[in-house]
């Protein structure tokens, strides 16, 4: 008849009697301090990343209001440098010299030319000539053109603030003014002037250029710093230029809202009292960031002084947009980290009981052992065997710390219990839950032992039940008769295969003449299937961590190091004088395509390129992401030509892609290449490595989106590859390159 084999016991003590034990309280112990310190490694490493990108993206604002202060320096610079370019026509010294009062008709004629061209060249809002005396001369309006004799101011000086300053200045200086606003354009301006001085050394009037102030709104507005983001230009006075809701502080500063003509507020007259503060610490001097809170948005303002004048530049930014990315990795360890935290505390809430349990049952089984050997003392035969199956047991165990794979295991384990038990016939399968299948991976005598489907697999008694089964007498009348091990006569022992709750297999052992197998017999069985089953489960998990080791996170490709030890390995055992090559990839700009679309773009453009790569080479070859975005590839047992024509396949393939970066948006990216092939650019992994690193240099020096061997850099003229001497270049000097 059929037996079955229970070594557990009830679970009378549960968790709470198995923690009050010593060794139960330790473990807890070191489990809780394993958890904890888990936790504060997490929340440092967190704080550490989020506080690190933050800093990052402060310093992208301060460059970009860097950026924008020197724009608008520029605009004042190149608008001195066109006044003083100008005054170098000597049409207006002559007509100036010729007469004290209005000009003559003839130089009117001259002057009246001079300043239309030079308006229509420099686009500004007026050019005008005005005496040393005040009397305009002759003025230039947009729009308006010349103005008539009738219409020119007889004295100047009380209207336009620049006559007085500019006049008595050295030949070829300029004067600024403050913001007024212009009589003529009707707008506030900035006055730009430079002195008319003759060769005698008299100063007879200036040259003088009104720019309208909304040159600068215009100016900020085409700069922001993201979608959400706009900038501010306040003088050190205090007084509000440019902002995108100046009505707004006219309105509460109690002045007229009329955008040409309206006094500029203070700044401080509107706004949250953070936009206070922060509008106290511009003014306070030199460049700096502050944040503030306005209308229930927090914000982040960089500033800098604009060179050359009053003015302070402001770079505002909503802090949801500039720390957009912080807040995604924070949502991103929050969706994943909580899981993982309820998955540590349900992991060590079953590794305590599944403690508790082992514990538990190892005390019942060590009692009934106790008990065993007890009844065996009486007779030293007994004695003798259970000495010798606990040395088997033991070998069995130091042999399995020496096995490689899960044949030498399975192997091992069918030995032992061939040791101990002697069957006619036995088989061990192995499951692969990922093929739905078990292969017998050890067998003993001449049964054939066929691939199961994992559904077979569990019509085994002993793996239905997680338990031993043994049929004494498979011929007797009420006998089970096992389907994945069909036999006829004598005894079988079904055996199951469990570590952690799981199934990995099971092992079947037949004699073809009936046995009597005791007590101390099956848990010997038992303990070798045990040990068996767990170092099959540690082995797995072993592979399935390095796997993930070796692989790049973001492309799912092999990471630099793994390529490395597998190239160099590869190397070391293919044929002298068998060719492979080597490539190296780099992604053109990409850099540029980051700053343009973002690095979530960024990052899909890594994995559509990264499955483009693997879908053009071969099972054999091997593709890995090297470093940012920089690949290398290598084709195992082709040549230089051969190796090319992939190069060119992957170079061509990429540069028709189009990359899908959101609703309604696509880029494109194209990639050098450079190759190296062994043994012709040498034998070993670093030589071929700088060999393909070295003809991706040239790649990016001559143009880029194209393929280069070692021995060939393109030609100035053409852009083809062509003979090139040796060159070593830094990889710092190829990333410059792009």
């Amino acid at each position: 008849m059929p037996t079955e084999l229970n070594v557990g016991v009830p679970r009378k003590a549960g968790v709470a009697g198995w923690i009050r034990t010593p060794f139960g309280a330790r473990a807890s112990a070191i489990v809780m301090m394993m958890a904890l310190l888990g936790t504060v490694a997490g929340v440092a490493v967190v704080s550490q990343i989020t506080g690190q990108m933050r800093s990052e993206a402060d310093a992208r604002l301060d460059a970009h209001s860097v950026d924008v202060a020197r724009a608008l320096e520029q605009t004042m610079a190149d608008a001195s440098s066109d006044i003083r370019l100008a005054r170098r026509n000597v049409t207006f010294e002559k007509a100036l010299a010729d007469t004290p009062g209005q000009l003559l008709p003839e130089d009117r004629a001259a002057v009246e030319s001079a300043i239309t061209y030079l308006g229509d060249r420099y686009q500004v809002d007026e050019i005008c000539v005005i005496r040393a005396s005040g009397l305009e001369a002759a003025r230039w309006v947009g729009g308006d053109g010349v103005a008539q004799v009738a219409d020119l101011s007889l004295d100047e000086r009380p209207n336009n603030p620049a006559v007085i300053p500019t006049v008595p200045l050295a030949d070829d200086a300029f004067f600024q003014t403050e913001p007024y606003v212009s009589p003529d354009s009707g707008r506030w301006v900035v006055g730009i002037a430079t002195p008319i001085v003759l060769a005698t050394g008299e100063h007879v009037g200036i040259v003088h250029f009104e720019l309208p102030v909304a040159r600068f709104e215009t100016e900020l507005k085409a700069m922001p710093f993201g979608s959400g983001g706009f900038n501010v230009l306040m003088d050190t006075d205090g007084r509000l230029l440019v902002h995108p809701d100046l009505a707004r502080f006219r309105t509460a500063a109690g002045t007229p809202t009329d955008a040409a003509t309206a006094p500029f507020p203070l700044a401080v007259s509107a706004g949250s009292p953070s936009w206070r503060d922060a509008v106290a610490r511009m003014l306070a001097g030199g460049s700096g960031s502050v944040p503030f809170e306005d209308g229930g948005k927090t914000y982040r303002l960089s500033f800098q002084p604009v060179a050359g004048s009053n003015r302070i530049v402001g770079v505002v930014s909503p802090t949801a947009e500039l720390y957009a990315d912080v807040d995604r990795v924070l949502i991103n360890l929050g969706v994943t980290a909580g899981p993982l935290l309820l998955l540590m505390i349900l992991v060590t809430g079953w590794f305590t009981r599944r403690m508790a349990s082992a514990n538990s049952g190892l005390a019942g089984l060590n009692n009934r052992l106790a008990t065993t050997n007890d009844r065996l003392e009486e007779t030293s035969r007994a004695s003798a065997d259970l000495a010798r199956e606990s040395a088997i047991v033991n070998q069995f165990t130091e042999l399995t710390a020496l096995t490689e794979d899960d044949v030498s295991l399975s192997e091992a384990t069918l030995s032992t219990l061939d040791e101990l038990v002697r069957p006619s016939d036995a088989s061990l399968h192995v499951s692969n839950q990922s093929q739905d299948r078990a292969v017998a991976q050890a067998k003993l005598g001449g049964r054939d032992a066929p691939v199961l489907s994992l559904h077979e697999l569990a019509r085994c008694p002993a793996v239905r039940r997680s338990s031993l089964y043994v049929t004494d007498d498979v011929a007797a009348r009420l006998a089970f008769r096992c389907p994945v091990y069909p036999v006829e006569t004598g005894t079988l022992a079904c055996i199951p295969l469990v570590a952690l709750g799981e199934t990995v297999g099971a092992i079947h052992l037949h004699w073809t003449d009936r046995q009597e197998l005791s007590l101390p017999v099956r848990l010997a069985m038992m303990r070798v299937s045990e040990h068996s089953a767990l170092s099959i489960a540690n082995r797995r998990l072993l592979l399935a961590l390095r796997g993930q080791a070796n692989t790049d996170g973001r492309t799912g490709l092999t990471n630099s190091r793994a390529f490395d030890e597998t190239v160099q390995r590869r190397l070391g055992a293919k044929p002298q004088g068998e060719r492979a090559a080597i490539l190296m990839l780099d992604l053109d700009h990409f850099k540029d395509f980051n700053d343009r679309y973002g690095h979530p773009a960024g990052d899909e453009a890594l994995r559509v390129f990264a499955q483009l790569l693997g879908t053009s080479i071969r099972e054999q070859d091997v593709a890995a992401r090297y470093g940012g975005e920089e690949f290398a590839v290598y084709l195992a047992g082709l040549g230089m030509t051969e190796a090319a024509e992939v190069a060119e396949r992957v170079r061509a393939r990429l540069e028709s892609t189009i990359i899908p970066l959101g609703p309604g948006k696509t880029g494109r990216l194209t990639v050098s290449i450079g190759i190296s092939v062994a043994p012709d650019d040498g034998s070993e992994l670093v030589t071929l490595l700088r060999a393909a690193d070295e003809a991706l240099y040239r790649a990016k020096l001559g143009g880029r989106n194209r393929v280069v061997t070692r021995d060939a850099r393109p030609d100035a003229a053409t852009g083809r590859p062509g003979p090139v001497e040796a060159a070593t270049p830094s990889r710092t000097r190829r990333r410059a390159a792009g």
